[in-house]
């Protein structure tokens, strides 16, 4: 069945350029690309749309008879984009409208740079988009997004910013089999760059063209090399690989409390034609102390030990090899790469990779990976945070929690970006389904609609003894150091710790759970045990959200009244 959501285009547009950016990448795709079965005779013949549409070469690349099947005739509103950015320019530019707006001038410019963006990125060139998701086997589902146009219509930067012809999917050699998450393939940087220049420099924006002459001369004083020389130097291509150690672990504050995770390690790849850049870099980096070189015959190195980041124990380290310009971590992440690419046993060569890969695209423009080690860990810290959270009651917590679990889980998926003559397909598989495709239509709103009641008058009262609570800990805190310091309350709460308070999660206000660690309390310095007993030394300040106002004497009794 065919589901249309007019009501909600700009919801599925979203959806459908996420998966396309997500695995953006265009050729012949075989297996899972193959057309669904034409109907059998018996069948009764489809009804024809009387308005062409590109219903046929979008579903040609979706799985029919799924969880979840969608097709968007776009042709009509997005084809006419420009006319519609011309039509809002005349509503409020024209006649009386145009009172209303304080630098018309400037906003004509601004309109003119809109739809000429609009007219060259290719937008007004979507003629159709569709969505599938597909149950391959218990438990493991495909899911496919594909942005169609017209194969004689792709001038757009949309449709070479990701690449052109499929290619073997080459990153997949360097990654190593403690890989968590990685993505890579064809984005032609030098090309947005240069299309966003050259946007910024037509003669009706002078500020704009002062802008990028002072830019691209303070980018030339900081690096010593020009921008067009940079650009030159890159290979249209870029990604990253994220890997979680499990051989040794680091602990991180999660909502105030400790967590033990794996060891990470990111590296950032760059595909470039010369060794331009790492030679500025090597340049630049021999003037510091400690720097270790390396200069082997297909790998040059640089490396810098962080001795101020003891956890993770970094060396920051740049490097080119084969082809790629790589920023990492460490260099032991940069070895390990190479060693897989060199035949070493890598993710690809684990059961996890073979059964996501199963069936997917060999060549394309790009891949994107998370695997069940960063599902588990990301699994487990989002457990912490939530179950550190005071805020909502339990029943509240409880359809939360079930919420997450159903909606937000995160799946090991392995996906591929394949740019096409008629358009650009993201496919994907894992266990996750059409919850994935739907869940950022669905989760919001119930979340939101379960999240509500915690912040009523039903947990009002919760929030206001808990908040009392906390004013009260740290004010008994605040006696116990004037005792010892002459009379003297303490001149910030920071000088309470760690002596006469431990957990600095008392000064998170109830009222406001999700605002970052810090003295959320309006706490009155300077005080003497000499000063007068009603003497107000805190506030809960987020109180006030809720029309209260929360306040703790200095002989320890509280007041709870109504702000105006």
């Amino acid at each position: 069945m065919v589901m249309f959501f007019c009501p909600r285009k700009y919801a599925v547009i979203a959806l459908a350029l996420a998966g396309l950016l997500a695995l953006g990448g265009c050729g012949k795709v075989e297996n899972a690309l193959q057309a669904p079965a034409a109907p059998s005779p018996a069948a009764s013949p489809a009804e024809k749309s009387a308005t062409p549409n590109s219903f046929d070469d979008v579903t040609a690349q979706l799985d029919p008879g799924g969880d979840f099947y969608l097709y968007l005739n776009t042709a009509q509103w997005l084809g006419r984009l420009s006319h519609g950015i011309d039509t809002i320019h005349d509503l409020v530019l024209s006649g009386t409208g145009s009172q209303s707006v304080p630098n018309p001038v400037q906003a004509e410019k601004a309109f003119f740079l809109i739809k000429d963006i609009a007219e060259k990125s290719g937008l007004e060139e979507i003629t159709g988009i569709g969505a599938s998701s597909f149950a391959i086997a218990p438990g493991l589902y495909r899911n496919k997004v594909f942005v169609h146009h017209d194969a004689d219509k792709a001038s757009g930067i949309l449709w070479s910013l990701y690449g052109k012809a499929p290619h073997p999917l080459a990153g997949l050699d360097l990654l190593p089999a403690d890989t968590a998450l990685a993505s890579y393939g064809d984005f032609d940087l030098a090309q947005l760059i240069n299309f966003l220049r050259q946007e910024a420099n037509q003669p009706r924006f002078p500020v704009a063209q002062l802008a990028v002459a002072r830019w691209q001369t303070q980018f030339a004083g900081i690096t010593g090399l020009q921008l067009d020389d940079v650009l030159g130097s890159l290979n249209g291509a870029m990604g990253m690989v994220l890997t979680l150690d499990a051989t040794s672990t680091i602990t991180v504050p999660i909502a105030g409390q400790p967590q033990t995770i794996p060891t990470p390690r990111l590296a950032i790849l760059l595909a470039v034609k010369s060794d331009l850049i790492f030679k500025q870099v090597d340049k630049m980096l021999s003037i510091l102390p400690g720097l270790i070189k390396v200069d082997e015959p297909d790998l040059r190195m640089r490396t810098m030990p962080l001795p101020k980041f003891p956890a993770l124990k970094p060396r920051l380290t740049v490097a080119q090899w084969n082809g790629f310009l790589v920023i990492a971590s460490d260099d032991k992440l940069i070895r390990d790469m190479i060693a897989v690419q060199k035949g070493a046993p890598g993710y690809t060569s684990t059961p996890e990779y073979a059964t996501l890969s199963a069936g997917l695209p060999q060549q394309g423009n790009r891949f994107g990976l998370v695997t069940q080690r960063f599902a588990d860990t990301y699994g487990t810290l989002r457990s912490q945070m939530f179950a550190n959270q005071p805020a909502f009651a339990p029943a509240q917590a409880v359809l939360l929690r079930r919420l997450l679990s159903r909606y937000q889980h995160t799946y090991q998926t392995f996906g591929v970006g394949v740019c096409l003559p008629n358009g650009q397909l993201a496919v994907s598989q894992g266990p996750g389904g059409s919850s994935q495709l739907l869940a950022p239509l669905v989760i919001a709103p119930a979340a939101i609609a379960a999240a509500i009641p915690a912040f009523n008058g039903g947990s009002e009262k919760a929030l206001e003894t808990k908040s009392l609570s906390n004013a009260k800990q740290i004010c008994l805190a605040c006696k116990q150091y004037a005792i010892d310091h002459a009379g003297d309350y303490p001149p910030s709460l920071d000088a309470l710790f760690p002596t006469y308070l431990t957990d600095r999660s008392v000064l998170v206000s109830p009222f406001m759970p999700g605002v970052p660690e810090g003295y959320l309390y309006c706490y009155t310095p300077g005080l003497k045990q000499t000063d007068a007993p009603d003497t107000v030394i805190l506030e809960d300040k987020f109180a006030l959200l809720k029309k209260l106002r929360i306040e703790v004497h200095l002989d320890d009794s509280s007041s709870v009244t109504h702000a105006p």
